[in-house]
This record gives C-alpha cells, structure tokens and sequence, in this order.
C-alpha cells in the first residue's frame, strides 16, 4: 500500500473518532449539570493541552522568550477583544443575557480558531511524515487520533454552552474534522517548503487562546452551578489527567 493511500486510511479514521466525540454533547438532551460537567472536562483540556503540548512545542521551535511573548499576545487579545470591545458594545446595546450569550460566542469561536491552528499544524505533520517514512506516519497519525475525540468534544461543549443550534453546530464539527486531512494532503506537494516555515508563532498563538479559553470562559462556566464545587474540581482535574496520559503516550512529555 502507497503512502497516498495510507494517508487516506488515517484521515478517514480521525474523521470518525471526531464526529464521534463532536456528536456526545449535542446529539443528547444533557441535564444543565450534566452538560457543566463536560465543561469542566473541556476546561481541564484546554488548560493542560496548552502547557503539555501546544507550549512545549513552540518553545522547541522558537525557544522560551518568542514563544513565551506570543503566548501572552494570544492570551492578552482575546481578553481585549472579549472583555473591553465585546462588553463594552453589549453594555450599551444589550442586556446582561445577550452580553453573557455573546460571550459564549466569543468562546467558541476563539475555541474554534486556536484547535483550527492546532488541527492544521497537525495535519501537516502528518502529510509530510506519512510521506516520508512508513513509520514516523503511523507514530504521528496515533498522536492525533489520540486525543482527537476528547478534543472535539470540549469544542463541541463550547458550541452548547453560546446555544448554537445543534444543526450548525454538527456542520461546524463536520468542517472541524476535516482540518487535519485537508492540511495533510495540501502538506504533500509542498514538503520540501514546510521544512523551513516557522510553524512554531501561531502554536505559541493558540497556547494563549487554550490558556485563556480555559482559565477565564470555561472554569467560571464549570463551577457557577455548584455549591460545594467538588464534582466541578474533579471534572477539571480527570480532563487534565486524561489530557496528561495522551501526551506521555503520544511522546509531548518525555
């Protein structure tokens, strides 16, 4: 079998795996609390996908300072554009509702963006190793189906969380998962190119939307319904272990 038709083989499998876990939280009538528990899991995803993967790999790419400073504008811009540019024009045409609606929206679609960049960058790694060698394909294509499913449920989690209807949200979901295969076919004609683009600013970019997304939309999100906040702390805590055991298994933490 050539490495064409193995690159098909793996797109087709994370295609699955993601419309599986793209499907959990909107093919089902979840209970509020239910659906804050998956926040909670989202959350600890996000957080943990961006100091074991994303973080680590732009600082391999770029080194500390670069990529620490990107980090800080990815996180720095999306807290402008959501709390100053976003509040401050709904404070003055809206209602606290439509604010927090909005809010919602911002997180889904910087959620949305920044597992976009992720997912690209992913599937270019991907083309260019099934490409190259039999084996450095199949370690890079595990690596992604790894936590593929998890990672599109949390994004699917934002999708409920700004009541975006499921229709759309299922056709968001569908376009999301077929980044990485589009990204790694278009990756193909242009190995030689990819070598030397720097791929480590937008990584460093997505880290702070990860950061943010996490720490400032979706653990408040997580915890607003829960008195004690013992399931929500847990629910944070199994996301990052889950997200902790993919990255030893898939090679981010050595």
């Amino acid at each position: 079998m050539g490495p064409l038709e193995l690159l098909g083989i793996y797109s087709m499998a994370i295609i699955i795996v993601s419309l599986i876990g793209g499907s959990l939280p909107l093919l089902y009538s979840w209970s509020s609390k239910q659906l804050h528990l998956f926040t909670g899991l989202s959350a600890g995803f996000f957080i943990a996908a961006c100091f074991l993967s994303l973080l680590p790999e732009a600082v391999h790419m770029m080194g500390a300072s670069e990529a620490l400073l990107l980090v800080m504008i990815g996180f720095v811009t999306l807290l402008f554009i959501e709390r100053v540019i976003l509040s401050h024009h709904h404070k003055r045409h809206g209602d606290g509702d439509e604010v927090c609606e909005h809010a919602h929206e911002l997180t889904s679609t910087a959620a949305f963006i920044g597992l976009a960049v992720h997912g690209s960058m992913a599937g270019f790694a991907l083309g260019v190793a099934a490409m190259v060698q039999d084996d450095a394909g199949i370690l890079v294509f595990l690596a992604i189906i790894a936590h593929k499913g998890i990672e599109v449920m949390a994004l699917a989690t934002t999708f409920r969380l700004a009541d975006i209807s499921v229709r759309r949200s299922m056709l968001l979901v569908g376009l999301f998962t077929l980044i990485v295969p589009v990204a790694a076919f278009v990756a193909v004609p242009f190995i030689d190119l990819l070598e030397h683009f720097e791929v480590g600013a937008p990584i460093a970019l997505a880290a702070g939307t990860f950061l943010y997304v996490g720490v400032y939309d979706l653990l408040p999100e997580a915890f607003h319904l829960e008195k004690s906040g013992y399931r929500a702390f847990l629910s944070v805590v199994i996301g990052i272990v889950v997200m902790y055991l993919f990255s030893i298994l898939t090679g981010h933490i050595h």
